[in-house]
Order: C-alpha cells, then structure tokens, then sequence
C-alpha cells in the first residue's frame, strides 16, 4: 500500500474468543501525526473478568489493575516502522472471515477501515510494542533490561547487557569481560530478535535464584528479579534440543 501522507491511524484489538478471563482485553490505540510527535490515545481493557473472583484474577497473577486509559505524546521514532508495515499491506481491505482461535484487528488510516490484514502477526507484535512504548513513556514501567553472564572456571567473568527504550526505540547495549566494559552497536530489529529468542526457552522461577551468581555457569536475567541458570532453571523447550547452545552461541558472538 503506497501512503502519500499520514495523518491518522487508529488499531482496534480485540483478543480470541478462546482466550479466557482474565487474559482476554481489548486495545485501542489511536495515533495522529504531528511534525515532532504522534499524539496518542491508548485504553485497554480486560473482559469478562466479572466472571472471576478476585482470588482468581490474583492466583494468575494480575493486580486487579491492569485497565489503562491514557492520552499523551509517543517519540516520532514509531513512524517508520509504522510506515514500513503499511508499505507490506494490499489496496484492499481482507474480507475474510476471522476465526474463533484468531484475534480481532482492525486499522483505520486516515479514516478508511481495514480489517484482520493479512499481515497481522505483524501489527499484533507492533502493537506490543507501542503498548509497550505507552507504559514506558507515562512511567509506569522501565525500559526492558537483560543480562547474560558467564563465569568460567578460572572464575573470568563476562556479562552483556541489553536495554530496550521503547520511548524512543532506542538500544543500548554492552559488553564487559574480566571488568572492562564497552558499548556495542545493536538495531532494534536485532535486539528484538534477539527477545524472541530468548523467550522461546522454559524458564522455572521456582528453581532461580534472586541472588547475582557468584559460581560456575551461564545465567540469565530478564528483568523480574531472578536470576536463571542454563539447563536448571532455564531449559530446552519441547521439541527444541538446541536451544540452550543456540541462544548461548548468540551471546557468545558479542564478546
């Protein structure tokens, strides 16, 4: 799809029917273009949850307090990718029918409607990170952060650290080997890859540890406080056997 000029975009979502309470939500997010900004609109909320008692909706994990309704400024940095998955989209609109298993997605560009396109998968994870971007920008949550560490049996240690800015789409990245430390050049399309990656593996918080590793191994932090070791409490996940040396080769590569 070639766009002259964009001035608005609005994305409805809505998740499957199959999904249960009190995971199933619904987003709206709606996005004007300005010269130095994206004026934002951004609610979500969780359905159904009347269903449920509040012990329940705290036994999964939630607070009770996940609805948001919030209107402010984004970082003029998301209108590139924006504009690069509407590039990927048809002329015209997908009138296929959804599915019971298949979220609901709708765009409306500036003003015309287009729904469950066929790139969806596409927008869906986009729309993560621009809700993402949202939560960052009004303070509700910090910039994502991970930290590879590795201490061998001479006891020389290595770390890369990784902090995603989803304020302003922007990657910061190190390395530090035996206390001397230097930055390394990552895009976010990288350092997104790289996130993929790492959440395909079982991860066991009952087997982590909250405490910095001092002792032989390869460990892991994703940003909720624990620390997970290779092969303990971070593991192959079903059918895939090579994931602990491949995700320990890609951390490898930046030292």
């Amino acid at each position: 799809m070639l766009i002259t000029e964009l001035k608005h975009l609005e994305i409805k979502f809505e998740t499957a029917d199959i999904l249960p309470p009190p995971f199933s939500h619904q987003i709206l997010l709606s996005l004007d273009f300005q010269n130095d900004f994206i004026d934002t609109k951004f609610e979500i909320a969780y359905t159904y949850r009347d269903e449920l008692s509040d012990e329940e909706i705290l036994d999964e994990g939630f607070t009770g307090e996940e609805n948001v309704a919030w209107a402010g400024e984004l970082s003029n940095a998301w209108k590139a990718p924006i504009l690069e998955l509407l590039a990927q989209m048809p002329d015209k609109p997908n009138q296929k029918a959804i599915q019971e298993e298949q979220n609901f997605l709708e765009l409306v560009l500036n003003g015309k409607t287009f729904g469950n396109p066929k790139n969806q998968e596409a927008w869906e994870y986009l729309l993560q990170e621009l809700s993402q971007a949202v939560y960052e920008t009004y303070g509700k949550e910090l910039p994502f952060a991970l930290t590879f560490k590795k201490i061998d049996s001479n006891k020389s240690v290595s770390a890369f650290d990784l902090f995603l800015h989803y304020t302003d789409r922007r990657v910061e990245a190190y390395t530090e080997v035996d206390s001397m430390k230097r930055s390394r050049s990552l895009t976010w399309e990288e350092a997104s890859e790289l996130i993929g990656q790492v959440f395909v593996g079982d991860f066991f918080p009952d087997k982590a540890s909250k405490n910095e590793p001092k002792s032989i191994g390869k460990f892991i932090t994703i940003g909720d406080g624990l620390w997970y070791e290779f092969t303990k409490s971070l593991k192959n996940p079903n059918g895939n056997r090579a994931y602990i040396t491949s995700l320990y080769q890609r951390f490898e590569e930046y030292f």
